[in-house]
């Protein structure tokens, strides 16, 4: 059972804390096998193995094979049920998977996680009066839950460009609960998202961050976003200060894990920033390559989104537009970042703007209100 538990730890961190590296990968299938060969009909077993196989070898028919295996063995499992849900989402069956969580919802109607996985898979599917009420249902269950409050939050912003629900559910948080700077970084974005860039310079010198998590990818250097703040305000030479400072900590991630889409989408979206056009176009090609829709129907679209606002950023608009009319009819493209593709991030968000002289930007806008 101490295998089991370790290799669960390890495949969690693996996934959640943005450490794709084949030492914790290694180390965390070791461990599975070994529970496995121990005890060859225990679910916790087929459980641990399955999630190595989904988390880290993105092998979801293999990975499906140790769910049922673990499902038949542990039928009132619902981790089991729900990440087959999860595989279903990434699989691009998403009909199926909200199917799936709501069957588990039903048996567990108080887990949080079934209850945010719902919230997320009615947003990715930009079903929002769905999601806005699982939103709400999620912060019954979990009213100290950050993820509640802030998810919820986007969730109204998404539906109908107001941020003031987002706004008053983190201004709630008590002053000193900042783990990651996940509120400092929401915060931060909805003062950017309401221009207000004299309240987002005070929300970073509020924080006693050196890093905010914004992306999946990690986190992200606290310079960067103070650059950011430089460069819509139009300041660009602070901004490429800011931005070659944040530079060491974005290659260096790429260094340490080639093979993650997201870490090569972050880079491409600093050069983006720092005007470096070729190199952002490469890093972001590469992210969609590493990470295509066909294989990750989740991931991809945002990849996607991350290329999207790329082209927009350095000038490549006949690539930019058609991307983004697609993407948003595509689910999954949509996150609690600038990279995310709804109608009105396109809207609010500063980084679209150099496409907003285009006409068939402006035309894409008006025929989605």
């Amino acid at each position: 059972m101490r295998s089991i538990r370790i290799s669960r730890s390890l495949t969690a961190a693996v996934f959640h804390f943005y450490e794709p590296l084949d030492s914790w990968k290694d180390k965390a299938r070791l461990e599975a096998e070994i529970a496995l060969q121990l005890q060859r009909n225990l679910a916790e077993g087929h459980f641990a193995l399955g999630q190595c196989i989904y988390w880290m070898d993105e092998d979801y028919d293999r990975a499906l094979e140790q769910f049922d295996i673990a499902s038949q063995l542990s039928p009132n499992n619902g981790d089991i049920g729900r990440l087959i849900a999860a595989i279903k989402r990434r699989q691009g069956k998403w009909q199926e998977s909200l199917e799936a969580y709501r069957k588990n919802q039903k048996i567990d109607p108080q887990n949080p996680n079934v209850v945010r996985e719902l919230v997320f898979t009615n947003t990715a599917m930009r079903r929002w009066p769905e999601a806005a009420q699982w939103g709400e249902q999620m912060r019954a269950v979990a009213p100290a839950s950050l993820v509640a409050k802030i998810q919820s939050g986007y969730v109204d912003f998404w539906w109908k460009g107001d941020t003031q629900l987002l706004k008053s559910l983190v201004d709630k948080v008590p002053a000193g609960i900042d783990p990651d700077g996940v509120v400092t970084s929401a915060r931060w974005d909805v003062a950017m998202l309401r221009r207000d860039y004299f309240a987002a310079k005070n929300v970073l010198e509020g924080s006693s961050v050196s890093a905010l998590s914004y992306t999946n990818a990690g986190l992200t250097p606290r310079i960067f976003f103070e650059g950011c703040i430089y460069l819509a305000q139009g300041d660009n030479t602070n901004a490429q200060k800011a931005f070659e400072l944040a530079r060491p900590a974005f290659e260096a991630a790429v260094k340490e894990a080639p093979a993650s889409a997201d870490r090569h989408a972050i880079l491409g979206w600093l050069y983006a920033f720092m005007g470096r056009r070729d190199d952002a176009i490469r890093e972001g090609q590469r992210a969609v390559e590493l990470k295509p829709e066909s294989k990750d129907a989740v991931d991809g679209s945002l990849m996607n989104g991350y290329l999207a606002l790329i082209y927009a950023r350095v000038g490549k608009n006949d690539l930019a537009i058609p991307l983004i009319e697609r993407l948003l009819r595509t689910p999954g493209a949509v996150d609690s970042a600038d990279y995310s593709i709804t109608i009105n991030d396109l809207k609010y968000r500063w980084e679209w703007d150099p496409l907003r002289k285009d006409p068939r930007f402006e035309k894409l806008i008006r025929s989605l209100e």
